[in-house]
């Protein structure tokens, strides 16, 4: 039955003459305040939370059906002991959307007189981010209410139509993880989940801490209580240095006003290793002890010198005056609640206030690892073993070497000694050297000795190749985790020449790529348009061109099925031209790019095996696990050939 009754609307009055017009709004509008705004568990829950701490609730429990238990049979279940609401107070304030909380009689502050999170009256939206079905079950005064939303059914409102809600008669009772009935308080039970991406427990507890900073609130997970945000750091700022006008409060936080008069506390750290979670990497900004920003680097571009020192970066910002007052001009976060309108002129004084206090961060860190790996390198008994055959003359100059490399800021002790084995190593160009005058005084092919002096040769280079291969392995990883947190592959197309191993090491066989253009003006090759982000791979003369490769790297986020055919003709018709031309040649094109979510995997698949010439579609992801692979067998090989070397 259809409980969603259309209004009529009269456009005339009685007497004839025309009635003001309405604005009226469709469902469709929530999925644009809930489903759109809050896409993630995450959000879904903090606003469920905020609400709890609205409600002056001492406790919540979260249920949430973490690793493979999320289904549409799955449920999500936030409890508060909060005061509950009555039925007049669900259909007044809850039942509401848009109702503007802080222009109530109580203000910006709840009952309890605490600084309310709610502003805008859309978070009750939050929770069709992530469920189909929203049960609330609500007790105050000893009158218990209970009500049901279908989101498909909301979202498909007509401007029309009024919603009326499941009333729910026999609710389950609310009780305590104990037991223990409630007098007052409120559970939000989500069903019919939604989640496009499993989450697990350590990262759900680390991405909510970062989102609360309450201390008069007691939250629990899954019986496991949400502790304040905390991570190992290599160096604290304030704790380590302070800067010129700022002053340091109890709690070790950095405290600096703006020139508006504006109060900001901070601290900002560095760990020790490079971090891989996006819901830590960043600095974080808190306004009423819950996130107002979700961690970001104030929209600054690291220099040369500082560019690594982010992937290291963490902290925290308090700005309460972020979100105080009720209305729209005095609010500079956005409708989601965890981000800021940095748009907004308000904020440039923060936000620049932000880009110095970061880059004045970085530089400290970068002065407290060199000193740091100063000190490590002088304690660094590995080295002195490694320095240990050398002559004394030899060994202090080998110790100035590492002494330098020591105040690098980036360098790890074992990379240190990993270099220095190498230079210790590539004093084997005497060996080279021998080894090249006994290939000369051996006898013909045929002499057992010849053969044996040439496997030596190459042991000697496999040898030196194993740092090289290491690095690469090092490199590829970074590129890699960078890309698990969400970045974006940067200036591809510089990659398309001398470093174009990060895509596949065997194309070093066939030279530096050239573009499309240049190769253009050189060969009759039927192609246009012109495409300068294509680079062609070939033989250098005087080899034979025996093989060609076409590779093309797109900057754009998403490709699509247009992009493809296009690159696949491309293809096909070189390798068309040369069988034409009696001079036929391997041509194997591969396009790349961050995602192709918009393209049927059967499509991309039928790319990849029917195409004339070799064309192979690859993500991002796939190229450099592929490399990766080449890479680790050709690591295999050069130690296997390494370990032949004659002393």
């Amino acid at each position: 039955m259809n409980r969603n009754e259309p209004q009529e609307l009269v456009l005339e009055s009685a007497t004839g003459a025309p009635r003001p017009l309405v604005l009226k709004f469709g469902g469709s509008l929530v999925e644009q305040l809930g489903a759109q705004l809050y896409p993630s568990v995450t959000a879904t829950v903090a606003e469920l939370i905020s609400n709890a701490w609205d409600a002056d609730a001492n406790h919540v429990w979260v249920t949430v059906p973490f690793g493979d238990d999320w289904s549409e049979n799955g449920e999500l279940v936030v409890l508060d002991d909060g005061h509950g609401m009555t039925r007049s107070e669900a259909q007044e304030a809850y039942l509401v959307v848009g109702r503007k909380k802080r222009l109530t009689r109580l203000g910006d502050k709840s009952e309890g007189g605490r600084l309310v999170h709610g502003r805008k009256g859309i978070g009750k939206l939050a929770a069709f981010g992530t469920a189909g079905y929203l049960e609330c079950t609500t007790v105050r005064d000893g009158v218990r209410t209970s009500f049901g939303i279908d989101y498909d059914e909301l979202r498909l409102l007509n401007p029309d139509q009024n919603y009326f809600v499941d009333d729910i008669v026999n609710p389950l009772p609310l009780l305590d993880p104990n037991g223990v009935p409630l007098e007052h308080g409120t559970r939000v039970r989500l069903t019919k989940l939604r989640v496009k991406r499993k989450i697990s427990a350590d990262t759900f507890q680390t991405a909510m801490s970062r989102r609360f900073a309450i201390r008069d609130m007691k939250v629990i997970i899954n019986g496991r209580p949400l502790e304040r945000f905390d991570i190992p750091l290599q160096f604290r700022l304030p704790r380590d240095e302070t800067p010129a006008g700022a002053q340091v409060d109890s709690d070790g936080w950095g405290v600096e006003r703006l020139p508006s008069g504006d109060e900001i506390k901070w601290w900002i750290g560095f760990t020790e290793k490079p971090l891989t979670d996006s819901d830590q990497l960043g600095v974080s900004v808190l306004a009423r002890d819950k996130m107002a920003q979700r961690p970001f680097k104030f929209e600054r571009s690291a220099g040369t010198t500082a560019q690594l020192g982010m992937e290291y970066l963490v902290g925290e910002v308090v700005a309460d005056w972020l979100d105080q007052g009720d209305d729209i001009d005095s609010d500079y976060i956005q409708s989601n609640r965890d981000q800021l309108q940095l748009e907004n002129a308000r904020l440039d004084e923060f936000m620049d206030w932000g880009r110095r206090r970061l880059a004045w961060a970085l530089r400290v860190r970068q002065d407290l690892r060199q000193k740091l790996s100063a000190d490590e390198t002088e304690k660094n008994e590995e080295l002195d073993l490694i320095l240990g055959n050398t002559s004394s003359r030899e060994r202090r100059a080998l110790r100035g070497v590492a002494d330098k490399l020591g105040r690098l800021p980036e360098i790890e002790q074992s990379q240190v000694n990993e270099i220095m084995r190498s230079v210790i190593e590539s004093r084997s160009d005497a060996q080279v050297q021998r080894v090249a005058a006994e290939i000369e005084t051996a006898g013909d092919d045929h002499d057992p000795e010849l053969w044996s002096l040439v496997s030596q040769f190459g042991a000697i280079d496999a040898r030196r190749l194993i740092a090289v291969i290491e690095a690469r392995l090092t490199t590829i990883e970074k590129i890699r985790a960078g890309l698990a947190r969400g970045g974006h592959i940067v200036g591809a197309h510089e990659m398309l020449g001398d470093d174009i191993w990060v895509v596949d090491p065997r194309l070093h066989q066939l030279g530096s790529g050239i573009e499309m253009n240049s190769v253009l003006a050189e060969h009759d090759w039927p192609i246009s348009p012109k495409d300068s982000s294509i680079r062609v791979f070939a033989p250098m003369a005087p080899a034979a061109t025996d093989e060609i490769a076409i590779i093309e790297l797109r900057d754009e986020v998403e490709t699509n099925t247009a992009a493809i055919a296009n690159f696949t003709s491309l293809v096909e018709r070189v390798q068309q031209f040369q069988i034409s031309q009696g001079a036929p040649a391997l041509v194997h094109g591969m396009l790349i790019s961050s995602s192709y979510d918009s393209v049927p995997p059967d499509y991309r698949a039928a790319i990849n095996i029917n195409s004339l010439g070799s064309v192979k579609i690859r993500t991002w992801a796939e190229v450099l696990e592929q490399s990766r692979d080449l890479h680790l067998g050709w690591l295999a090989i050069s130690r296997s050939r390494a370990a032949k070397v004659q002393e």
